[in-house]
């Protein structure tokens, strides 16, 4: 018989009704993933209004599952997908994808505690009740959809021992001027790399884009990227092998009452959502041989040279290990 996996609902689906924190004690065994589901009624009367994605994801302005209240994965709801995308390579799920009004969609959202899932050597190690939590900061209002109702799902590993986890966290900062801004990135843990979002993508006849060209210094020394432009950096994370499959074109089929079956032109091959990200990975081959070791670094910055001065929100990913988490709050009588 094989290892046993437990996959089993969490929160059954309930109608969110009003913006907020929403917490959730998560399983005591050791932890894979969690699945969160965004199941809203189409609000498209004015068809304008309509997301695919993008206005889906806006539902979640931040998760952040803490263990014994130290954060071990913190973002909002389109960094998520970001992530999973990019870093992870996983395909999202959505069901009844349809503009009809108040048709009710699902779309799952996946948070994966290690580099792969049903990873037995990385994921959350197993705790007692309480001590894993996950903290959703749900946002009922916005456009395109209402009457959000959500689910939860988690997958456990209930004879893994996990040595690590992946560990992604967020850190936000306004860039002042254009040229040289540095973001302080984490050290005493290994890097496997960073997801970026610049609020200013590359676009228009005069790109400039709020990342424009970056570096990673370790003790002020060039490590890893030299240097790469933000529009050029974009394919890194799929030398690798990661699908992009949302960016696939198609086309679309109608009904012309002259013609007959006839074909619209193709989609957009741009994806709005992701046209502010680019995933800057060290661990290049998927198996740790170029992650970025920061023990003994006394400073490690991520340097952008911004053509556009103003916000970007930078996830440095690091391979955590488990025994680096703080202890059990019980204490032995």
């Amino acid at each position: 018989m094989g290892m046993p996996f437990i996959h089993s609902v969490l929160q059954p689906p309930i109608t969110v009704v009003a913006d907020g924190i929403l917490s959730y004690d998560l399983p005591v065994n050791p932890l894979s993933a969690l699945l969160i589901s965004l199941q809203p009624l189409n609000n498209t009367a004015t068809i304008t209004n309509f997301g695919l994605v993008q206005r889906m994801l806006s539902a979640i302005d931040n998760i952040n599952v803490t263990h014994n209240g130290v954060s071990v994965f913190q973002m909002s709801g389109a960094d998520a997908y970001a992530y999973s995308t990019l870093v992870q390579g996983i395909d999202i799920s959505q069901a009844n994808q349809v503009t009809t009004d108040n048709d009710r969609r699902c779309l799952v959202l996946p948070v994966v505690f290690g580099r792969s899932f049903a990873n037995a050597l990385e994921c959350l190690p197993s705790t007692t009740r309480g001590e894993l939590q996950a903290q959703i900061t749900w946002d009922i209002a916005d456009t395109g959809f209402d009457a959000l109702q959500i689910a939860l799902e988690t997958v456990e590993l209930p004879d893994a021992t996990p040595e690590f986890f992946q560990r992604p966290t967020t850190l936000t900062q306004a860039f002042g001027a254009t040229g040289d801004n540095d973001v302080d990135l984490p050290i005493g843990h290994a890097l496997r790399g960073v997801l970026c979002f610049g609020t200013t993508a590359w676009a228009g006849a005069v790109p400039a884009p709020t990342l424009g060209r970056m570096s990673v210094l370790r003790d002020n020394l060039q490590f890893g990227y030299a240097s790469t432009d933000f529009e050029t950096a974009r394919l890194i994370g799929q030398l690798s092998g990661r699908r992009l499959s949302a960016w696939n074109e198609h086309l679309h089929g109608f009904v012309d009452a002259a013609a007959g079956q006839a074909v619209t032109q193709r989609q957009s091959d741009i994806f709005p959502l992701m046209e502010n990200y680019v995933y800057l990975p060290f661990d290049l081959a998927n198996d740790d041989m170029y992650t970025l070791d920061t023990a003994g670094a006394s400073d490690l910055v991520l340097r952008c040279n911004a053509e556009t001065a103003d916000t970007v929100r930078i996830i440095p990913v690091q391979k955590f290990p488990v025994a680096g988490l703080p202890r059990s709050r019980r204490i032995s009588l």
